[in-house]
């Protein structure tokens, strides 16, 4: 008989057998995907700074405040002058800002040798070839792991939507989530200690990872689907099936002659600018320069919303032939436009890039301790994984070791493949470690170690070889990312640093 005095218990909104149920489909969703989602949480935590890491890797381009409408023109002339006119189907003009303070003039043309970006100085005149393989090479594994374009961008996007479910069913396999929130038991089990930081590092960055993990399965369901539809619709042509929202390239004239004068840019910038206060010119591009049917676009940047970026294309005779008008659009297309500012946190400067490499970073101690919660579980219950263990751990520090590797030869060569072959021979001798079992006790720990050498190195290096340029010539910017790069070695040693003390420290029996 039920005691009216006694509180009746409140019934749990989910069964334990549910739960148990969620968190089973959450490891295994998290075994399938955990190192492909690692590897691109950790390349997206340093692509969102990849405007300092492309000042970083030529710290002597030319430094550039302004320009004026007719420097812009001189710069495009230039550009045509260095190879065959009829050869080049386009060029641009990017244009300085406070956050990259150089004027860059890009082509491109049908053959290698004519293509390319050269930093410009302020008279407009191409001085120094643009060389950003590590910044490219970063970009390309996280967008799409390097790997022929079908096949790379599938299996990031599969990633990224593993990845939403994984927080969603993280967020159900939890249902004392706010209550526990602050709640991290040290000193005890390992598989407890692990447990609970994986669970509060997870709690206090969900709004982030949230919109992480949708913003990645967007843009991968997104590109999944238009490489469908350009292959289907479009003959495999992507550009073509982006016109809608880039705007209708000048096409059929890649053969015209190219007789006809090229229009200064001042009346196209004055077009597009006016009416929209506060809009700053950013690019200014050519389609089929000289040619009856070339092409003018204006490029804006709007710094007042996420939609970052407005185009205008004229034709030579002055008449808009588009626009994108993102904040005219449909919501759907005004999503489109603003998932990449929000995925990569390019929208609110310097402070918003630091949170997000930070909590990009703690998206990689949740997927590294969820695996390893996984493999502690089984060595308490006597089924030990030992090869699992080492090819985890070779993982772990195997692939910052292998990314620093990775940007190690570009100082002393301009090959364009040396970031790729950096970073593969790190990752081969870091797996090559994990097959020898002996190293179970110690990969972690070496591995770690190596990538603090590495980290600290490459810093020194890149830094020894500004200084001996002369150190007015040298971007304040790439100090910066030295120094960072000090700091990042030392937070990587320093675990290792105090076990070390206290082992030299520890009484002698």
């Amino acid at each position: 008989m039920t005691d009216p005095l006694r509180p009746a218990m409140r019934k749990p909104l989910f069964s334990k057998g549910w739960v148990s149920a969620v968190l089973a489909g959450h490891s295994a969703l998290g075994l399938a995907f955990s190192a492909a989602i690692y590897l691109i949480c950790l390349t997206g935590s340093v692509v969102v700074f990849v405007e300092e890491l492309e000042r970083w890797e030529q710290p002597t381009a030319p430094k550039v405040v302004s320009v004026s409408p007719e420097v812009i023109d001189e710069g495009l002339a230039a550009l045509r002058e260095m190879g065959p006119k009829d050869a080049v189907r386009s060029v641009s003009a990017t244009l300085p800002s406070a956050a990259n303070p150089h004027f860059v003039l890009s082509a491109r043309s049908g053959d290698r040798l004519n293509s390319g970006s050269w930093f410009a100085d302020t008279s407009g005149q191409p001085v120094m070839k643009v060389r950003h393989d590590v910044s490219d090479f970063l970009v390309g594994l996280h967008i799409n792991l390097h790997l022929p374009y079908g096949i790379g961008t599938v299996i990031v996007g599969l990633a990224g939507m593993a990845l939403l479910a994984l927080v969603i069913s993280g967020i159900l396999a939890h249902p004392r989530i706010i209550k526990d929130a602050f709640r991290l038991r040290s000193g005890g089990s390992a598989r407890l200690s692990q447990a609970d930081l994986h669970n509060r590092i997870g709690t206090w960055g969900l709004p982030f990872h949230l919109i992480m993990a949708f913003t990645a399965a967007f843009l991968g369901v997104f590109l999944i689907a238009l490489g469908s539809v350009a292959a289907t619709t479009y003959q495999g042509d992507m550009t073509k099936a982006f016109s809608d929202l880039t705007g209708p390239s000048a096409r059929g004239a890649a053969d015209a002659p190219r007789t006809d004068p090229v229009p200064p840019s001042a009346s196209f910038i004055a077009a597009a600018t006016e009416g929209v206060p506060g809009f700053t010119v950013q690019s200014v591009s050519i389609q089929q320069p000289g040619a009856k049917e070339q092409r003018i676009g204006i490029g804006l940047h709007d710094p007042r919303g996420l939609p970052l970026r407005e185009s205008v294309l004229y034709d030579s005779k002055g008449n808009k032939v588009f626009g994108s008008d993102v904040a005219k659009r449909s919501f759907a297309q005004q999503v489109i436009f603003a998932i990449q500012p929000l995925h990569f946190g390019w929208f609110g400067g310097g402070f918003v890039k630091l949170a997000y490499g930070l909590l990009g970073l703690s998206m990689c101690s949740i997927t590294a301790t969820g695996i390893q919660i996984w493999l502690t579980r089984r060595r308490d219950k006597g089924r030990p994984a030992p090869i699992m263990e080492r090819l985890w751990a070779a993982t772990i520090w195997g692939q910052p070791l292998a990314l620093t590797l990775a940007a190690i030869p570009s100082l002393a060569t301009d090959a364009e493949g040396a970031p790729l072959l950096g970073w593969a021979t790190g990752t081969i001798a870091a797996y090559a470690l994990a097959c020898v079992p002996f190293m179970q006790a110690r990969l972690a720990a070496w591995l770690r170690a190596a990538t603090a050498v590495a980290l600290a190195g490459l810093a020194l290096l890149h830094a020894a070889i500004g200084a001996a340029g002369g150190l007015s010539a040298v971007d304040p910017m790439s100090w910066a990312v030295d120094a960072a790069l000090l700091l990042t070695a030392f937070f990587v040693a320093r675990p290792m640093l105090k076990f070390r003390r206290a082992t030299v420290e520890a009484p002698s029996l």
